[in-house]
């Protein structure tokens, strides 16, 4: 990829505001429409293209979501420049602030998930495929192996493709409302594909690592909350009718959110062994 110059920005005159795993989040008094993300986990140029190019790509496919505006550069770590939306809140603080609210919140994003998942992707140069980096994740994996790891290739090569439009990183933190209209965020890792591969990601996010006390801290709900708003959220979004298949399917594409869990991620090797173990159990 050719040297591209980015503007650099001068984090002294900026407010951190949030911290993620992949970075942090500043604001500025002086352009308080931006909100500006820096990734302090990878310095490479393609992945702050990949950040910056894909939210525009979905953006561009009329799914509400805060415009991005350009990649700039905090000394060597790369960023984006994007629309501060005031007032927001998300669906995971919604829910912490008012417990009650739970079922109603989750039965809203399974609406606003099956209209996200009917958008559909023409390009997908900066939308990929799910299947392909998931096929790729289970032929380089090393969590399970011998004839279970045959078999998960296998099962990954059975899914058909498809063009709809899945989120990649699916949780209430990443829907939020502002004046009561919604928006998603953080889709630096939009895809295309069926919708099993966003639900077995969500399924695993509110069964099984909530009970582990893994994703409290962007939940903000508890390990029995987070399950009162998965059956909420599934009762809507598959209907009253068949969910023994639906829990079962979701279960399956919960052991591939594993599978390329341990590709994208640094694991220690106890999470490597609780994790395997997990996705071949799940895999059954």
């Amino acid at each position: 990829m050719s040297e591209t110059t980015y503007p650099q920005i001068d984090l002294s005159a900026w407010k951190k505001v949030g911290e993620g795993g992949n970075g942090a989040v500043y604001v500025n008094e002086a352009e308080p429409d931006i909100l500006l993300k820096i990734n302090t986990n990878d310095t490479s140029e393609k992945t702050i293209r990949e950040e910056y190019l894909t939210p525009r790509a979905v953006f561009e496919t009329g799914v509400p979501t805060p415009r991005i505006f350009e990649i700039v550069k905090a000394g060597e770590y790369y960023g984006v420049k994007c629309q501060n939306i005031k007032g927001k809140k998300s669906f995971a603080r919604l829910c912490a602030d008012n417990p009650s609210s739970i079922d109603a919140r989750a039965v809203q994003m399974a609406q606003l998930l099956k209209e996200f998942h009917a958008k559909t992707v023409e390009d997908s140069q900066w939308i990929p495929s799910m299947k392909v980096r998931m096929l790729e994740a289970a032929e380089v994996t090393s969590l399970v192996s011998g004839k279970a790891k045959e078999r998960l290739v296998e099962f990954v090569k059975s899914i058909p493709e498809s063009d709809h439009l899945l989120h990649g990183d699916l949780q209430m933190g990443n829907l939020i409302l502002a004046d009561d209209k919604p928006y998603w965020i953080d889709l630096g890792r939009a895809t295309h594909g069926i919708p099993q591969f966003d639900l077995g990601h969500f399924f695993l996010f509110c069964n099984i690592f909530g009970k582990k006390g893994r994703v409290q801290e962007i939940a903000h709900i508890s390990d029995k909350q987070l399950v009162q708003f998965w059956n909420a959220f599934a009762k809507e979004y598959n209907g009253p009718d068949n969910m023994d298949a639906f829990l079962k399917d979701c279960r399956k594409y919960a052991a591939l959110d594993i599978i390329y869990l341990g590709m994208v991620q640094k694991l220690s090797a106890s999470e490597r062994f609780f994790l395997g173990l997990l996705a071949k159990k799940m895999l059954k």
